[in-house]
């Protein structure tokens, strides 16, 4: 199963107003508003946890242990889970003991170093590329102040800017990858050369790919649009999501790169709340967005086809769609000989560089700042999230 779903009684849906699953009812369930499933604020599974309390207000979620678990229960009676976006509370809860865990970013790690009683779970392997640069091609202009006056004037960008290849070629060698492995991840994640993590099928060593060129850069960004994206120049907002520093660190070499090849290219940034860039990504509102992907499971086609294929996770989101990256993608993803499924892919790989459709910077790996009397972690490259099961807090020789 993908990680973004779960298995759970149909009887027990069913009795809460859910889907029957009957073709008669269908339509009344196809693609209903969150907030009025009863899925939205309620679970049923069969974990080791379930849930007690979601405040979505006060940003926590409360677990209680399931003591009808198939196996023995787990130690820990309970689980608070709380998302807190400023680093420097979440610092001082860790050093206070009112966390036992968090999830720092590395440009932020050295700030934990020296907290007594703190340990790290570090280079952490990942199945994963993040942060992902993706151009939107069909922006929404309804109400958008992110393209300015909405043309290409000098003060805005028209909503089909990104569709001219010169654009998103010429951002791609504009965007520093060695100063976000060195300064942002210092040292820690791999180039990414496209979207597929190394060790997963699909993988190939030798694609071509995108590298800093400010020359390169330049030469893609004059013959742009005719030739007058050079002349008239642009302006546009760059969001990201705010308390996730690697991808604001992403943005920030974009603008800083972009803007010092000619002053008539202006790039605003704006943080705004993880719900609010969902939102403003799904609806097509912001120029480019900055997110990754996780595997949900180890296989190529997990990454082509959420990065390039037009019904996949970011390709929708984009309004991008390209027809023979598509038929490569479905092909290989029902090739049974290895070989050719791996021709495939390095086809898919060589169209996805040649349309540049987003920008790859890296792959990643993790790192947990613990408590010492936390015991019992373990890590899993696929499942992202802290696997509770098996922890238990300890205190001196226990």
């Amino acid at each position: 199963m993908a990680r973004w779903s779960y298995v759970c009684s149909k009887q027990w849906a069913v009795s809460h107003g859910e889907w029957d699953g009957t073709a008669a009812t269908w339509q009344k369930f196809n693609n209903p508003d969150k907030e009025r499933s009863y899925f939205h604020a309620h679970a049923n599974g069969t974990g080791p946890f379930k849930l007690e309390r979601w405040d979505p207000a006060a940003k926590y979620v409360l677990l209680a242990r399931n003591d009808g678990y198939w196996r023995k229960p787990a130690v820990l009676r309970r689980v608070l889970i709380k998302a807190v976006p400023e680093f420097s509370t979440r610092r001082l809860m860790l050093q206070a003991g009112d966390a036992d865990i968090i999830e720092p970013t590395r440009p932020l790690l050295s700030q934990l170093e020296n907290i007594k009683g703190v340990r790290f779970a570090d280079h952490l392997p990942r199945l994963a590329t993040d942060p992902a640069l993706f151009f939107t091609f069909k922006i929404n202009t309804f109400a958008n102040r992110d393209i300015g006056s909405g043309r290409l004037d000098g003060e805005g960008i028209a909503p089909d800017f990104f569709t001219d290849p010169d654009v998103r070629k010429g951002f791609a060698h504009a965007f520093d990858y060695e100063a976000l492995l060195k300064d942002t991840f210092k040292g820690t994640a791999q180039r990414a050369k496209g979207p597929i993590p190394p060790g997963v099928p699909g993988y190939d060593a030798r694609q071509p790919f995108y590298e800093y060129d400010l020359k390169k850069a330049e030469s893609h960004l004059r013959k742009a649009w005719n030739a007058q994206l050079w002349e008239k120049g642009f302006k546009f907002t760059l969001t990201y999501s705010v308390g996730s520093e690697n991808r604001e660190a992403a943005c920030r070499i974009l603008q800083k790169n972009i803007e010092s090849l000619n002053p008539k290219f202006k790039i605003d940034l704006r943080g705004v709340e993880w719900a609010s860039y969902l939102d403003k990504a799904q609806r097509r509102l912001m120029p480019i967005f900055s997110r990754g992907w996780y595997a949900d499971y180890p296989d190529g086609h997990n990454f082509v086809h959420n990065f390039y294929h037009s019904a996949g996770r970011y390709p929708s989101a984009q309004g991008y769609s390209n027809t023979e990256l598509d038929a490569f993608i479905e092909k290989a993803a029902h090739e049974v000989d290895a070989r050719k499924r791996k021709e495939h892919y390095s086809n898919i790989l060589r169209l996805a560089f040649e349309d540049a459709p987003s920008i790859v910077t890296v792959h990643p790996r993790g790192v947990y700042a613990l408590r010492d009397w936390v015991k019992g972690f373990a890590d899993n490259p696929v499942f992202l999230d802290i696997y509770f099961y098996p922890l238990r807090k300890a205190y001196g020789d226990q």
